[in-house]
């Protein structure tokens, strides 16, 4: 039988917890000969941003399509009432995230956000100088990494885990989130969650839109000024974003929706 899932987790700041500055300092040091290796694995609830997306695909060679269906879960974040995708660790009836391997994390290099926080976790919130970040220390009781010597600050743990990189490449699609989350006026319907979640996370299927010419022709593009989006998986990211907040419009998702169903490209299978 497969393991019970945890609450999901929030964007949201942790108003609960004591929050962390970027100076707080802690203790932790996690290896392979600690009897609580990967335990952490095999129940996590990891929430994937794009940018997390873009760099797992890349890491495995596999369309955004592909580790979309293979890999993750969809659910509706309750505030915005728009969907976040998961790491699916309950797919089996064992449990535990699908990329750990004997030896631990098989896409280590390629590892999301989350995880490269971990033991911390982080939580937000949107306010007038935009968003405000607030960290927390997440202490699992059977972790003994706590134990070791090795000292960090906030600061210092998130710059030695490459994090900077992967929350700067999330940073406007956790803005839009956290402002839908906000806005009560906003209708959020089906429609508007599958534009979205492709939009967002789907990113090779968004390219095939993007560069289909009624794409073009519906947003007043030039074809060769589109080029870099063929092959640069960054730059495509980054262009979505433009099209996220459109979306959740009537208009713009209107608007969106004519243009994918002129589209030939779109319904391609991989």
């Amino acid at each position: 039988m497969a393991p019970d899932q945890p609450e999901t987790v929030s964007l949201y700041q942790q108003m609960d917890q004591e929050s962390l500055s970027l100076d707080s300092s802690f203790t932790f040091l996690c290896h392979p000969d600690l009897p609580c290796f990967n335990q952490c694995c095999r129940t996590p609830t990891v929430i994937l941003s794009p940018y997390d997306l873009l760099r797992l695909k890349q890491g495995l060679g596999i369309t955004s399509t592909a580790l979309l269906e293979r890999y993750t879960r969809q659910e509706i974040e309750p505030n915005s009432n728009l969907p976040l995708v998961f790491i699916d660790a309950y797919r089996s009836p064992e449990g535990g995230c699908p990329f750990l391997g004997e030896h631990g994390c098989a896409v280590y290099p390629h590892r999301p956000a989350a995880c490269r926080l971990f033991p911390l976790t982080m939580g937000s919130r949107l306010t007038n100088d935009g968003v405000e970040d607030h960290y927390f220390c997440r202490r699992l009781d059977y972790c003994q990494g706590f134990n070791g010597e090795a000292k960090w600050t906030v600061a210092s743990w998130m710059a030695d885990q490459g994090f900077t990189e992967y929350d700067q490449g999330r940073r406007k699609w956790l803005e839009i989130l956290l402002k839908a989350g906000l806005t009560e006026e906003l209708v959020v319907d089906d429609l508007v969650q599958d534009l979205f979640a492709t939009l967002a996370y789907d990113l090779d299927r968004f390219r095939r839109l993007v560069l289909d010419p009624v794409f073009l022709e519906a947003y007043g593009l030039e074809a060769e000024a589109m080029e870099d989006l063929r092959t640069d998986d960054l730059a495509l990211l980054k262009f979505s974003y433009r099209y996220l907040a459109n979306v959740l419009s009537p208009a713009g998702a209107q608007k969106l929706t004519a243009v994918i169903r002129r589209s030939t490209g779109f319904f391609e299978i991989d």
